[in-house]
């Protein structure tokens, strides 16, 4: 009679399980407001999926469907948390993170998904001339916290006010004179905050952009979805959602 009982208690506990289970293999993705790779349709600081919109946000969401990997999307802030969820926490990864050299053991990564520009933006007219990076050291600079180039900006000792959003309206009013943020996203956020087209004062590097995973992330998930990616990309998909975005 007991172990009839048990029997039935633990059958009873199987639906339990396989639904655990299955929530565990569901990669939980994270974004921010990052335009125009990722960005939320309302204005808001969180979005689900149908909520998001972005050439990266297009890209990823077309590979993992493809790839037949579950996933749910989220977008939040601020951007630093977002990474060291990735980092720390099984089943979570995060989109659009440059691969630099200090993050490169963080994560597994698969990508790119697109290409950008690290540069000092500052208002038109503005008469600072810039023949290196030392010469910036002159001047205020103001970037996002967290992002590559207020991190490669700090790794070489540079004196940055990091701010969590509204960069283009902060450089439009003074608060700096010069904006360290990267290109088409710098020139596409200004555009969209009504600042207008921003001027580069110098020009610092280019890197690209990836879905970085959490190192628990099983080998044969992360090639899979490589190789998703890599077939996108030569049937043209990614330069088709890039220049939807860039060409209007």
């Amino acid at each position: 009679m007991l172990n009839k009982i048990i029997t039935h208690a633990m059958l009873s506990l199987l639906p339990l399980i396989a639904v655990t289970a299955q929530a565990a293999d569901v990669v939980q993705v994270l974004t921010q407001n990052y335009p125009p790779f990722s960005m939320s349709a309302n204005d808001k600081n969180f979005e689900r999926e149908d909520g998001i919109e972005g050439i990266d946000k297009e890209v990823v969401v077309e590979m993992f469907k493809r790839a037949e990997v579950p996933y749910q999307m989220t977008l939040r802030f601020p951007w630093s948390r977002l990474q060291e969820m990735a980092e720390q926490q099984s089943g979570f990864a995060v989109y659009s993170l440059s691969r630099t050299a200090q993050r490169e053991s963080r994560y597994k990564w698969v990508g790119p998904l697109s290409e950008i520009q690290l540069v000092l933006l500052k208002k038109p007219g503005n008469p600072i001339v810039l023949h290196s990076l030392d010469d910036a050291r002159k001047y205020s600079i103001g970037s996002v916290d967290g992002t590559s180039v207020s991190q490669y900006l700090a790794k070489r000792n540079f004196d940055v006010k990091n701010v969590l959003s509204g960069a283009p309206t902060k450089l439009q009013a003074g608060e700096f004179d010069l904006w360290a943020t990267t290109n088409p996203a710098g020139q596409y956020e200004s555009s969209k905050a009504g600042v207008g087209r921003l001027e580069v004062a110098f020009s610092i590097s280019s890197t690209q952009l990836y879905l970085a995973m959490n190192k628990e992330t099983p080998d044969e998930v992360v090639q899979k979805l490589q190789s998703t990616l890599d077939q996108m990309r030569k049937e043209g998909f990614i330069d088709q959602v890039t220049a939807r975005y860039l060409n209007d």
